[in-house]
């Protein structure tokens, strides 16, 4: 932005320098003129009343000035027959028509300004007068290199000034976008860590009266957006942990029912206890997602809460897959490991891994339906390694996918899950530097890919 500002700026200061100094330049080039014609007219003057006299030798006058000044000069009777020359013909065309307007008495041409490249000749010419009455004609051929050597000394001066103009235009320019643009690149970093969700430095209040007010709002707002993120994981938290005491009680005394039930009450017992279970699992999950949203949180910040701890990929897989295998087979699903048997080491706890891939087979449990190939594979490349587990199965809709991440969201033929178990596994990932996603799976299900940082350890 700053550079596209300075642009704008130096385009419209070398708009302006250029409409001042063309026309400086041409006034300069015009007085360089001016003067040459002036000076030359005094000396037309000075020579047409020495020609006047008939006295004067004109030859040798003539000479003298070529000299002097080496320029051509040429003087003619009134019928306009040389009577002295040097330097210029009275058959030249240009010469002629200089010498018909002196013997008309006509106002002399004024000349085209003088500039640097100019080379040719330029002509002046005036009356001879001895006693009033028109007797004769001087024509001057005016050398112009002198004049457009100083017009062109004049003009360097103009651009040089106008370049040290131009530069300091820019030097302030450059300040000034400066003092302007640099508390939006803070009020942009500050918007970018907002949207990250890191808890940042607020964003410097400076530029401008308008700039610091926005920043100062913004400011404002992002602390209490913050404050509100920060209450609301609190309460979720304390919330779980306080309510697992009372349910705890409640799972007590509902136990202590079966001595008494009857018959009948069996399938309210059972209904109680499911609820209770579904209940406890809730809150547990909950617990977890504070948990996993604390250390990812921490992570962004640049803060580390735990001690690093590294994991075997293929150790984990071969033992949770061993735990999955039975619950499974009595779905009617097959569970197939297709991972590395020497697996990578990765930058995570064994307990976050057991949970990353409990989160996956739990759903494809739930979605793939009976008679589904349910696949648990890696791949590595660089410095992540990737943990896929994929099913054939149903899947799941476009726009589901799309939420399947989502805190409390569930599929609509599920009503036993919690909706939090690929958003606890979505913080954990980011917790450590990884990510997550659901695909759809190449065979028509659905596919969870994690991709979680290694540790280089063979």
């Amino acid at each position: 932005m700053g550079l596209r500002v300075r642009a704008v700026l130096v385009a419209l200061l070398l708009l302006a320098v250029v409409a001042l100094a063309v026309p400086l330049a041409l006034s300069l080039a015009d007085r360089k003129t001016a003067a040459l014609a002036a000076e030359r007219d005094r000396q037309l003057a000075a020579l047409a009343d020495a020609a006047a006299s008939p006295d004067t030798p004109l030859q040798r006058l003539v000479d003298r000035y070529d000299e002097v000044y080496g320029e051509g000069l040429l003087i003619t009777d009134s019928d306009g027959h040389a009577l002295a020359s040097r330097g210029l013909d009275v058959s030249d065309p240009g010469v002629t028509t200089a010498i018909i307007h002196a013997l008309v008495d006509a106002p002399a041409s004024q000349w085209d300004p003088v500039l640097p490249w100019h080379r040719d000749r330029l002509l002046a010419t005036t009356g001879v007068r001895r006693d009033g009455e028109l007797v004769g004609a001087v024509v001057l051929a005016v050398d112009p290199k002198v004049a457009a050597r100083n017009v062109a000394v004049g003009w360097l001066w103009v651009a040089v000034g106008c370049l040290l103009l131009l530069v300091l235009a820019v030097v302030v320019g450059r300040s000034l976008t400066r003092w302007v643009l640099r508390p939006l690149d803070g009020l942009e970093r500050a918007v970018a860590e907002m949207t990250e969700g890191i808890a940042g430095p607020p964003a410097d209040v400076a530029g401008p009266p308008e700039v610091r007010h926005f920043t100062a709002a913004f400011n404002t707002m992002a602390q209490v957006v913050r404050a509100s993120l920060d209450h609301q994981r609190r309460l979720i938290a304390d919330a779980s942990h306080q309510l697992r005491n009372p349910l705890a009680a409640v799972r007590l005394r509902a136990d202590t029912l079966e001595n008494y039930l009857i018959e009948d009450g069996w399938p309210t017992y059972h209904a109680l206890s499911a609820e209770l279970d579904r209940f406890e699992n809730l809150l547990g999950q909950l617990l977890r997602l504070a948990r996993a949203e604390q250390v990812s949180g921490s992570r962004q910040v640049g803060l580390a809460t735990t001690a690093a701890e590294s994991a075997d990929l293929a150790d984990v897989i071969a033992e949770r897959v061993a735990y999955w295998q039975p619950i499974l087979d009595s779905a009617d699903q097959l569970l197939d490991n297709r991972s590395n048997q020497r697996g990578p080491v990765v930058q995570l706890a064994r307990h976050d891994v057991e949970q990353l891939l409990d989160v996956a087979l739990e759903n494809a449990l739930r979605y793939a339906g009976s008679g589904a190939t349910v696949t648990v594979s890696t791949a590595q490349g660089g410095e992540t390694a990737e943990l896929i587990v994929s099913d054939n199965g149903t899947g799941l809709p476009d726009e589901d996918l799309a939420h399947a991440a989502t805190r409390f969201w569930r599929a609509q033929n599920d009503g036993a899950g919690t909706g939090l178990g690929l958003a606890i596994a979505a913080e954990i990932t980011a917790g450590h530097g990884g990510t997550i996603s659901v695909e759809k799976a190449p065979e028509g299900g659905v596919l969870v890919r994690y991709r979680l940082p290694v540790t280089g350890e063979p």
